[in-house]
């Protein structure tokens, strides 16, 4: 009988871990290489030491003058490089005065703070273009490392480097997952999506074309995902923020995420178990070798194991939605014995209640509303948006040694299944949409049909595999669906030869005492009872700013019917434009963030990517600035109208569930206020 083939996945991730040791040995490899104040090269790679140790240990092996040589011209700023294989100068003229030009054409971009451009050329236009102030990063993507090394030699770029205003990427080693990362680096990148644009300021780098396109499809790729991960409906965040408070009475008197990490640690082989169409047919394999690994099972998965006599070790449920309580109302309380429910703190109460036989275990996921309450000991899982990545991230906070995957399909099977025989809700539970969706087969040699919300899921498990931090052989024994880059392709009896073949000890959790959970109950209360009353506080400064602007726009209105404009009064639109700046910043505060971010972001994100739109269009003369700034104020009218009917819907969700919580109505501060106002009025 012919062996099966087993496909390894390489990507970055192969790269990645085999770097281990170069990144280990980091700071002995910096000391080796300490700054010289006279050499601009030592000093620029210092800085990338830090920010891009892969660029850095490419340019530490390089070889030099092999395709380019520096020709210098009289002035510093003045050099070309010349294409010695090809003879070819990356300038046909003078180098700055073709710079210069390129900058002033460039002057449309002045106001945009995110630029992405592909070609290094000598350097020169992005040292000048990093003077404008707006400009908060520049990612230059360059295909020849030999250039990298000579602009480094020759231009400082040390500060900038280091503090991430310049990101340099050598593209054959930029990825989607590389280029996706520019995006998490912090939140206003994400807001400029719309304005997006691949720069290419050199007619050199032409001859690059399909590697532009791939780069720029990989960019347009990255930002559809984040702009879908935010998602468009407020609803499931306030769903979250209520169930999380609520479930406070459950979750608190839980074994924490630190006490399941610590008994899962130094374990060999998780088998991550999904429910796709493919399932069906590995369970025989799984009964078979599920004495010896630890069974990490998605909640869908848990009946259709039952009916196998296959019992997992941990069953994940991560959605908010009451339906996910009939994977476990369609099994018997049998089922659930000497099994662990790992639940997110958001998870219907429905679903709690259905586990009666087994032991609950709380985990919260990584919102900002969560993180605030400070009970860092059940945090964080749950980045990605399905048990299945929730899995796979308590596998590498464990350190398993391998991690199995079966089931996990993210397309529809070859029947048009969408789940595998025996899914509580039916294996046709997704019907496949008329605007078709695809993502490359596994195996390779094609692609299979998905929908948008399992290629989200799919980016999410790509990203987690690409960015574990340590090396985990990563196994996809689903042997069919959609292919997840960075795993091996396997099939699952060959996987299961590799698994140790040592009986696995039960995993035994251990609850914190009642003294200490009742103690965080009651920090936990407070925490809602400030949340309460520093919302009713901004709510109030952002719908006091808002009648101002209403009032100032129908003003403005009203003149222009009059043709009156002449009376436009500027001062205050200074006056308004600088409170609406003072809501930007209360808005995009930390302690805000983390009360208010997660619920609102959905909607008011949306209007930032269209804000975002004007605030990089150029301006001509004052005329036009005015112009710009009163067509800023009209957009806010509507962003500040949806920021305090956001704030306002999370309090009174706050309110209520703390009333659920507590069994008392909580009165607030500016209720307190309300009441001394109406004590002094009837006096």
């Amino acid at each position: 009988m012919a062996k099966k083939k087993i496909i390894k996945q390489t990507d970055d991730k192969e790269l990645s871990q085999s770097l281990g040791n170069f990144v280990e040995n980091l700071d002995d490899i910096r000391a080796q290489t300490q700054i010289n104040e006279n050499s601009i090269y030592q000093k620029n790679l210092h800085a990338l030491s830090y920010r891009d140790p892969l660029l850095f240990y490419n340019l530490l092996g390089i070889e030099t003058n092999v395709n380019y040589e520096v020709f210098m011209g009289s002035d510093s700023a003045n050099f070309n490089i010349i294409d010695i294989v090809n003879n070819t100068p990356l300038y046909s003229g003078d180098p700055l005065q073709e710079n210069l030009a390129c900058l002033d054409k460039y002057e449309i971009y002045r106001y945009y703070p995110y630029l992405y451009c592909y070609g290094l050329g000598n350097g020169i236009l992005y040292s000048m273009m990093l003077g404008n102030e707006v400009l908060k990063r520049i990612v230059v993507i360059e295909p020849e490392l030999e250039i990298i090394y000579i602009v480094l030699n020759l231009i400082d770029f040390s500060e900038d480097i280091f503090n991430n205003r310049l990101i340099l990427l050598h593209s054959p080693s930029c990825n989607y997952h590389m280029i996706n990362s520019l995006f998490d680096m912090d939140k206003f990148s994400k807001v400029y999506s719309k304005v997006y644009d691949l720069l290419v300021p050199n007619i050199y780098y032409e001859k690059y074309q399909d590697e532009i396109i791939r780069i720029n499809k990989d960019f347009v790729s990255a930002i559809e995902h984040n702009v879908v991960s935010v998602g468009n409906d407020t609803r499931d965040a306030i769903i979250g923020i209520k169930q999380h408070i609520e479930n406070m009475k459950y979750s608190l008197f839980s074994p924490s995420l630190v006490e399941i990490h610590k008994k899962l640690k130094g374990r060999d082989t998780a088998i991550i178990i999904a429910t796709g169409p493919s399932l069906y047919k590995q369970l025989d394999q799984l009964k078979k070798i599920a004495p010896y690994a630890t069974l990490f099972c998605i909640d869908a998965s848990f009946p259709i194991l039952y009916k196998h006599g296959i019992k997992p070790d941990i069953v994940f449920s991560l959605e908010r939605v009451k339906e996910s309580a009939k994977f476990y109302t369609d099994t018997p309380k049998e089922a659930q014995e000497g099994v662990i429910f790992s639940l997110t703190s958001i998870v219907h109460e429905d679903t709690i209640q259905a586990i009666t036989n087994g032991v609950r275990q709380f985990s919260f996921r990584p919102f900002g509303y969560t993180t605030l309450f400070n009970f860092h000991e059940y945090g964080y899982l749950g980045i990605g948006m399905s048990a299945a990545n929730m899995a796979y991230e308590l596998v590498v906070h464990s350190q398993f040694k391998r991690c199995i995957i079966i089931g996990q399909d993210l397309a529809f099977g070859e029947d048009g299944t969408s789940h595998s025989k025996g899914a509580v809700y039916g294996e046709n539970e997704i019907k496949p949409k008329k605007q078709k969706i695809f993502v490359e087969k596994y195996g390779g040699g094609g692609v299979v049909e998905s929908t948008e919300v399992w290629k989200l899921f799919l980016n999410f498990y790509e990203k987690d595999i690409t960015n574990t931090p340590y090396k985990i052989e990563v196994i996809n024994a689903t042997e069919g669906g959609a292919r997840i880059k960075g795993t091996i392709e396997m099939p699952f009896t060959e996987a299961c030869k590799l698994i140790p073949k040592i009986k696995k000890k039960p995993i035994i959790l251990r609850s914190p005492s009642k003294v200490i959970s009742n103690k965080n109950l009651k920090k936990a209360i407070e925490v809602c009872k400030n949340w309460i009353d520093y919302g009713e506080m901004q709510q109030e400064k952002v719908e006091g700013v808002f009648l101002e602007l209403v009032e100032f726009l129908q003003e403005i209105e009203e003149l222009n019917r009059n043709n009156e404009l002449e009376k436009f009064n500027f001062a205050t639109m200074d006056k308004l434009v600088d409170s609406i700046d003072e809501i930007k910043d209360m808005f995009n505060s930390r302690v805000f963030h983390d009360y208010f971010t997660d619920a609102l972001q959905s909607y008011i994100f949306h209007q930032e990517l269209d804000i975002a739109q004007l605030l990089v269009r150029p301006i001509k003369n004052d005329d036009d600035k005015k112009a710009k700034e009163l067509e800023w104020l009209y957009c806010h009218r509507y962003w500040l109208f949806s920021l305090a009917g956001g704030i306002d819907t999370v309090v009174t969700v706050v309110r209520q569930a703390l009333e659920y919580l507590t069994g008392k109505k909580y009165v607030s501060q500016k209720d307190k206020e309300k009441e001394k106002g109406n004590s002094k009025n009837n006096t």
